[in-house]
């Protein structure tokens, strides 16, 4: 896990990972019942697995 993720709070990290998986979704039809319905199956996660696929999101969509 990286650095950055131990000094975010959970719902910190849920609303980033959100964002993440929503910006490429930007301008499509429907997208604002998505969203919601996303936000909500996030909010329902674990802490620690949000990070965790926040984490994952982090490295494929930026690699160092």
């Amino acid at each position: 896990m990286r650095q950055t993720n131990l000094c975010m709070t959970g719902t910190t990290a849920k609303a980033q990972l959100v964002e993440m998986l929503v910006e490429p979704l930007k301008g499509c039809k429907g997208l604002y019942s998505y969203r919601q319905d996303l936000m909500k199956k996030v909010m329902a996660m674990p802490d620690v697995q949000v990070r965790e696929y926040l984490d994952y999101q982090r490295r494929i969509h930026h690699p160092a």
